[in-house]
């Protein structure tokens, strides 16, 4: 059964990371650079990926089971993030310049969930999958718009309490659950068109990943010694420890999968962005994340396809 699920886990992240060497060929052959991306992302960000969480808890069948998962996805994210400032805090402590400290510990927190564990917990699980690693989407942007980027902004930027709620991916979630709750009965004119523009999140959102892969310096990449322990925590420690902690606490199926793709993703790609916007080197934010991305083609196939088995 583990050689069976690796398989298939590792067909799906295959087939996204050919998507991304798309966007990747793109920005070589300067069609599409990474400076044209920035829009996109603000369009998949803003516009896109919220369409696609609202859909998904349009049509999510209400049953017992799916209440309770809710519940306890918001409880598994909750718990990831925790654990990720924890460890994070420890391994880069006051040894470490504020500013490249504060990257280091934004990267190991923070998964690439919106822009690459959604696409395949959709591949792998199908919209149950959507369905819980929104409320992990929820969870990253409350922490990311209050820790992270105290944090990547080396403790100089302030805390904007209406960011908590007031952002994308919270809103999504917040009106996708009274439609979910309600269970109306949502006309096809309006319910189609959702899931036109839904559909395009995956493949879109690992086109403009692709061109930050062909922005990377993969000198600093393999010599860099922070790198490889950023990502080892990213990429194994923290899934590997959440999946034995959630297994002692009777999570199981689609759910415990959806929650360790959404913990085992590499670092989040907007690290190279908040990096940049906060005054911050985001040449080493992006080369962290490309790194781990880079690794983690061979990591999640492993750690998700033991999330079935364990």
């Amino acid at each position: 059964m583990f050689i069976d699920n690796l398989k298939t886990i590792a067909l799906q992240v295959g087939i996204l990371y050919l998507i991304a060497s798309v966007g990747f060929v793109a920005d070589k052959a300067k069609i599409f650079r990474k400076e044209d991306s920035k829009k996109v992302i603000d369009l998949l960000f803003n516009i896109v990926l919220p369409i696609a969480v609202i859909r998904t808890f349009m049509t999510m069948e209400y049953t017992a089971e799916h209440i309770k998962g809710l519940f306890i996805a918001f409880l598994c994210a909750a718990a990831t993030h925790i654990f990720g400032i924890a460890v994070s805090s420890l391994v880069f402590g006051k040894r470490y310049d504020p500013m490249e400290r504060g990257i280091y510990r934004y990267a190991t927190v923070f998964s690439n969930a919106a822009f690459l564990a959604l696409p395949l917990a959709n591949s792998v699980i199908g919209s149950e999958g959507i369905f819980y690693c929104a409320v992990y989407v929820g969870m990253f942007n409350v922490i990311a718009f209050t820790y992270g980027i105290f944090e990547i902004s080396g403790h100089k930027a302030k805390i904007n309490a209406k960011k908590l709620v007031l952002n994308p991916g919270s809103i999504s979630v917040l009106i996708g659950i009274p439609l979910f709750l309600l269970q109306l009965d949502i006309p096809y004119f309006i319910s189609y068109p959702m899931e036109l523009v839904g559909g395009i999140n995956s493949p879109l959102a690992m086109i403009v990943f692709g061109t930050f892969l062909a922005n990377s310096d993969f000198k600093q990449i393999i010599i860099k010694k922070e790198l490889y322990l950023v990502s080892f925590l990213r990429l194994i420690f923290i899934p590997v420890c959440m999946l034995g902690i959630f297994r002692l606490c009777g999570v199981r199926g689609d759910l415990l999968a959806a929650m360790i793709i959404s913990s085992s993703a590499p670092t989040a790609t907007n690290t190279a962005m908040y990096a940049a916007k906060y005054d911050n080197d985001s040449a080493l934010g992006s080369n962290i994340a490309a790194q781990s991305s880079i690794l983690s083609v061979i990591t999640m196939p492993v750690i998700v396809a033991l999330a079935y088995v364990v």
